[in-house]
């Protein structure tokens, strides 16, 4: 690869950091996709910026700037670590009302210290909002202060560029596995519909937690012509999900460059490419 700038896209299961740079003068091509292994828990160490550990990606991330010409990072957060719900449109159009509910949703935090974002949903009487803690992105905001262009992507928007990137059409089911976490979005229609997260102790655990979840969702009941897997320990969570999912839905685990649609010049790898799916989709330009 030449001088151009690139575009680095990270993400982070459980000990490990997985991260794709795309080549800026193929379409839909990839210069590297890679993994760095370390002896601690990734996420835990950036939000809490341990002594010990952060260090250690911090100089990862300086040796992606230094080795290759990045013109921008986009990371992947951790559903855990974020708030997600849904609010009537008419909460949002007045601002007044809609402090006072993001000071009940998040009581006991100070205003400076949320970061909402506010999502347009299928169902347009209805908003999205998802809330993150300034001090718990103060890590992600320092690996990345040497670039000029950041941006950090939730479970749920990584199914909104899916929805963009590879046009899927009718309704689908994307679910992210991260340990101890699962994150559940729904489109419809090439439209948002919503997103929520199950946090679980063991994947044995999550048949109980998703018939708790769908009492009050109903959308997880529904119809879906197709379900995407990505992260970490995939075909446990199928294992016990797969009987409460839409008999007719193509379940697909996007493990390969081919279920991707992505070019790399390598085929193989030493880990399973569904982990660093966020990466490879932040990593390009679409």
């Amino acid at each position: 690869m030449d001088d151009t700038s690139a575009n680095l896209g990270v993400c982070f299961f459980s000990d490990r950091l997985f991260y794709s740079i795309n080549d800026p003068e193929k379409d839909k091509h990839l210069f590297r996709i890679g993994s760095f292994d370390f002896n601690f828990n990734v996420i835990n160490a950036i939000t809490r910026q341990h002594e010990d550990h952060f260090p250690h990606i911090l100089s990862t991330f300086d040796r992606f700037r230094t080795d290759h010409n990045i013109k921008s990072v986009r990371a992947l957060t951790n559903p855990a670590h974020e708030c997600w719900t849904v609010f009537p449109k008419v909460v949002y159009d007045n601002a007044d009302e809609r402090e006072d509910h993001l000071a009940i949703l998040m009581k006991g935090v100070e205003r400076e210290h949320m970061e909402p974002t506010w999502h347009t949903l299928h169902n347009n009487e209805y908003k999205f909002l998802s809330v993150r803690r300034r001090n718990l992105m103060a890590g992600f905001d320092e690996l990345t202060t040497q670039v000029a262009t950041t941006d950090f992507n939730s479970d749920f928007e990584i199914a909104q560029k899916w929805s963009s990137f590879a046009k899927p059409g009718g309704s689908f089911l994307m679910i992210g596995c991260h340990e101890n976490v699962l994150s559940i979005t729904s489109f419809l229609l090439g439209k948002f519909r919503a997103a929520t997260y199950i946090t679980f102790d063991q994947p044995e655990d999550l048949p109980y937690h998703w018939l708790q979840h769908a009492k009050n969702s109903s959308w997880l009941r529904g119809l879906h012509e197709t379900i995407y897997l990505f992260g970490h320990q995939c075909h446990d969570v199928e294992q016990a999900l797969q009987g409460f999912w839409d008999d007719s839905a193509e379940i697909t685990k996007l493990s390969s460059l081919e279920n991707i649609g992505v070019k790399a010049e390598e085929k193989t790898y030493g880990f399973d490419l569904a982990a660093a799916f966020p990466a490879i989709l932040l990593s390009l330009d679409f």
